[in-house]
């Protein structure tokens, strides 16, 4: 295996920067009623092909779920070799997770409820005891799973967050279910280092020939995927493939062609680092708090950039806050606290049952 080839932390941030804007695409110009009766100039693409392929982007679900459980399948894999881990360890695990999708929520989560009840564009319902219901379930990332009020709509994705590493436990028949394909895909990707062979793989052994014949093949098959997609039929049939085919296909590509480019490379790896953030944030922005300015600057890719600038201005501010008040120590003591007390509650019980 060539070191140089192995899909990095950095490589992940990349992807990120690319799911990343797909959302922002998907959720700003995938629908007229997105766009709240405001002008937008689609140049050079008409405005037709321009929606089409922002609807496509709602890919960046698939991306964002892949990206996650590769991740978690190189770190069991890198604590466990053999995949050989008791009960409890695997309870642990999981419980790690999810105490760092919650920790990590608390700063975003608290700055967007405070100033959305400031500026009364709550999404709520009236009523004290169904709002603190609905407060808690979207701190605890669940609010979608559970069918409660979520602050905003797009953090319906902190249940799959939710759902994905413990999926075995739940069957919930909402539309979560329908991305999880992409789950034995990534786990299979990271176990075997698929994304490093796919890219190591030499057609011809001429290298110039190899990747311009690799990048025609690639595109070809990328391409008909999201217009296979794109297909009342073929989503009517095959949405749950799909789901996790297409996802591989833009990672596959992007980590051979994309990614690794100079100044590209160091763009998306910086929209990667802020992506959390941005997607906690971005939809406040476009939807409650300053719609008609984002919209106001006319042209597609101006629109989306001042939405993606502003939204990275706030997580800029976001981090600053976390390291004035120490919250990476402060949540490391909660998650230790949380996890030393759940291990000797665990070994008690295990203690019991033999």
């Amino acid at each position: 295996m060539n070191v140089k080839s192995r899909f990095t932390k950095n490589n992940t941030l990349a992807m990120k920067g690319i799911a990343i804007s797909f959302l922002l695409f998907y959720h700003c110009f995938s629908k007229k009623s997105r766009m709240g009766g405001m002008y937008v100039d689609f140049a050079p693409l008409s405005r037709e092909a321009a929606m089409m392929i922002s609807r496509c982007m709602v890919q960046c679900v698939g991306l964002f779920a892949f990206l996650s459980v590769y991740g978690l399948t190189r770190s069991v894999k890198k604590k466990y070799q053999s995949y050989e881990f008791s009960g409890r360890e695997g309870t642990m695990f999981v419980l790690e997770r999810y105490l760092h999708l919650v920790l990590f929520f608390t700063i975003p989560f608290f700055f967007c409820m405070g100033v959305t009840f400031l500026t009364d564009t709550s999404s709520y319902a009236k009523g004290l005891v169904s709002t603190l219901v609905s407060i808690v379930m979207d701190f605890f990332c669940v609010g979608h799973l559970f069918g409660t009020q979520v602050l905003i709509s797009t953090w319906w994705y902190l249940s799959l967050e939710v759902l994905l590493p413990g999926s075995f436990l739940i069957e919930k028949h909402v539309h979560l279910t329908k991305y999880l394909f992409v789950m034995p895909l990534a786990v299979c990707f990271a176990d075997q280092d698929v994304l490093e062979r796919i890219r190591d793989f030499m057609i011809v052994r001429n290298k110039w020939m190899n990747k311009i014949l690799k990048f025609a093949i690639e595109t070809i098959v990328m391409c008909a995927l999201f217009m296979f997609w794109y297909s009342k039929w073929g989503r009517n049939h095959f949405e749950f493939v799909l789901n996790g085919l297409i996802p591989v296909s833009v990672i596959c590509w992007s980590y051979e062609f994309l990614i690794n480019l100079p100044v590209i490379r160091e763009i998306l790896q910086f929209m990667g680092k802020h992506s959390a953030n941005v997607f906690y944030i971005h939809s406040f922005i476009r939807a409650k708090w300053l719609g008609n300015f984002v919209y106001s600057f006319g042209h597609v890719f101006l629109i989306w950039l001042v939405l993606m600038a502003s939204s990275i201005v706030i997580s800029i501010f976001l981090e600053g806050i976390k390291k004035a008040v120490r919250f990476e120590r402060l949540s490391g003591k909660i998650s230790d606290g949380i996890l030393g007390w759940a291990d000797k509650t665990l070994w008690c019980v295990s203690r019991n049952d033999v």
